[in-house]
């Protein structure tokens, strides 16, 4: 009997535990003490998924019952799609969580399975297998439509932005703010940068994040806000969007027209001309953003300014479309073909600037202008000539007149490239009375005759005076004087001065008369006399002169000359000078030679308040 009960006891034993090996749950056992154990068993019921809905955008929105804990504690769950981890906020098997519905996300077009398993201390319960099928997939890129697609510059070109999963399905989830960049277009030639309307209808630059509102996964246009496109070079375009990893896989294709002409374009072939010259132009008819107005065609009239003529006369001149050289300020007929007139030949735009140095050259057709003038360095020819010029063409005589001599092109223009040091030859001047000659000063200070090489200094084609050196001009003999220069090939064109008498300083001898014997020259402020011989008569006139012996007029009345001989004898002394007139005595003066003997005396002619003159008479 004991052996019968034991083996019934047995077998109660095992079939309890193979009731909790084959209820889909783990089980618990509870209750215990002293004597015979009992035992209760609880089941993990699995949860159950109520709702597995798939949505535009690539997600779906999963929800499941609550499972009741067997015990004190909480139960958790994770979720299981296609077998492996889920996305979103779905809680996967390594982060169970206490939640009962999350959204699956990422997924593109297909059919997915899912399970949820419920999880409590070491004992888990996993529902049954629900399916849901996605149709559209998440955001993957833009496609972009306008309207026209044929603006013209300046032009508004209204834009729709879809947003689309990779089957090319409207993601209607892809709603509010989203900032787009723009790419495809580039600035005018005039600088004015493609630009789209925000959601607030501010104009954004492409490049720069712009703040566009998509409703169902679209963005269009609404009273001027929220993408309305403005471009302004003419030409094609494919404008692009992108916002993170969306970008246009199929640009917009756009093709922009210039405007009207409403200004001109002006360049030269250079901008560093040689005076005389052809410089090509190239002017092109431009719209208000710069672009080429290839509707500006045929012949216009243009008149040409901003540059004179050089100073030997010669007018600057852009040839018309016959080839003819027409002067600045008259019009000009040009030939356009599509917005451009360029130069053929010589003829339609071939410009000439005689005159060196800076000139700004614009166009006008009494309508069009261009704003930004053609800004040109014109630069001078070699050395064609000498021009010479003086401080005064008045000098007093021996006053210090400074020169400037200065090497020209053919037009006119300073010779820049005459430099360093050249020798010149003046003439044109004569000596003074006594004898003093026209001189220029060298580049050293030293005075050089007339006639004779003297070496100058020119930077940058001129000749000018430093330091009372390098073209200081005396000229000392009263009247007119024609003065040239020459570096043995270029010669200058004759300077007229006019030289007046400089203050009353010397006392000078003149019409002197020998009964033998010679005089020296000049006989003047001084004189030396040979061959008189005894009893020989020496006979002059007494004249006041400025400082280079030109004779001084008016010298007042009061005024004798005082002859005195070391040897001899003087007859005539003092001589009366004239009050008013040229200062010259109407009478002479006599020395005579001693009657005998050798003799050696010097005669003194002397006049308070100017410097004497003397003679010496020699046997």
């Amino acid at each position: 009997m004991r052996g019968r009960l034991r083996s019934w006891l047995a077998m109660l034993g095992a079939a309890v535990a193979l009731t909790a090996l084959c209820s889909g749950a783990l089980a618990y056992f509870s209750g215990g003490g002293a004597g015979v154990a009992s035992a209760a068993v609880t089941t993990l019921v699995p949860p159950t998924i109520t709702a597995a809905n798939p949505a535009a955008g690539g997600t779906v929105a999963l929800s499941w019952s609550a499972v009741t804990p067997p015990g004190a504690g909480t139960v958790t769950y994770y979720v299981k799609r296609d077998g492996g981890a889920p996305a979103g906020n779905c809680p996967a098997q390594a982060a169970p969580q206490a939640i009962t519905s999350c959204t699956d996300s990422g997924l593109a077009v297909g059919t997915y399975e899912y399970t949820v398993s419920a999880r409590f201390r070491s004992w888990t319960a996993t529902s049954a297998v629900a399916s849901a099928k996605v149709t559209v997939g998440p955001a993957a890129r833009f496609a972009i439509a306008g309207a026209p697609t044929n603006p013209a510059a300046g032009g508004a070109v209204n834009l729709t932005i879809t947003a689309q999963d990779t089957g090319g399905n409207t993601v209607t989830t892809y709603t509010g703010s989203h900032s787009l960049v723009f790419s495809g277009a580039s600035a005018s030639p005039g600088g004015n940068a493609p630009t789209v309307a925000d959601s607030s209808g501010a104009a954004v630059a492409f490049g720069q994040p712009t703040a566009l509102s998509f409703a169902s996964g679209v963005a269009t246009v609404s009273k001027s806000k929220n993408g309305v496109l403005t471009i302004y070079l003419a030409g094609v375009a494919s404008i692009t969007a992108s916002e993170g990893s969306l970008t246009t896989p199929t640009p917009l294709a756009l093709t922009v027209s210039p405007g009207s002409a409403s200004k001109y374009g002006l360049a030269a072939a250079t901008t560093t001309p040689a005076a005389g010259a052809a410089d090509n132009l190239t002017i092109t008819a431009q719209d208000a953003f710069g672009n080429t107005a290839t509707s500006y065609t045929g012949s216009h009239s243009l008149t040409f300014s901003g540059a004179s003529a050089s100073p030997g006369g010669n007018a600057p001149t852009v040839s018309n479309s016959a080839g003819t050289d027409v002067a600045f300020g008259t019009a000009t007929a040009i030939n356009f073909s599509a917005g451009v007139a360029t130069v053929s030949g010589a003829a339609n735009g071939a410009m000439k600037l005689y005159k060196s140095g800076g000139a700004s050259i614009t166009a006008t057709d009494g309508s069009l202008t261009n704003p930004t003038a053609l800004a040109l360095t014109v630069s001078a020819g070699a050395a064609t000539k000498l021009l010479l010029a003086a401080a005064t063409t008045t000098p007093v005589a021996a006053a210090a007149d400074n020169l400037t001599i200065t090497a020209q092109d053919a037009f006119g223009n300073t010779a820049t490239s005459y430099t360093g040091s050249k020798n010149l030859t003046f003439a044109g001047a004569e000596a003074s009375p006594s004898g003093a000659a026209p001189t220029v000063a060298n580049k050293d200070g030293a005075a050089v005759a007339f006639g004779s090489p003297t070496t100058l200094t020119f930077t940058s084609g001129v000749a000018s005076v430093s330091a009372s050196k390098n073209g200081v001009l005396i000229l000392n003999k009263v009247g007119a004087a024609n003065v040239t220069a020459t570096d043995g090939t270029f010669t200058t064109a004759p300077v007229a001065f006019t030289v007046s008498t400089g203050a009353a300083a010397r006392v000078a001898v003149t019409n002197v008369a020998l009964s033998a014997g010679s005089a020296g020259s000049p006989c003047f402020f001084t004189c030396a006399v040979t061959g008189l011989g005894n009893s020989g008569t020496l006979k002059a006139n007494v004249a006041i002169t400025d400082s280079a012996g030109n004779t001084v007029s008016a010298i007042g009345a009061g005024k004798s000359a005082t002859i005195t001989s070391t040897g001899g004898t003087i007859a005539g002394s003092p001589l009366a000078l004239p009050a008013t007139g040229p200062a010259v005595s109407a009478a002479q003066f006599t020395y005579t030679a001693p009657a005998s003997g050798s003799f050696n005396n010097t005669i003194t002619v002397a006049v308070t308040g100017f410097t004497s003159a003397t003679v010496t008479a020699k046997k």
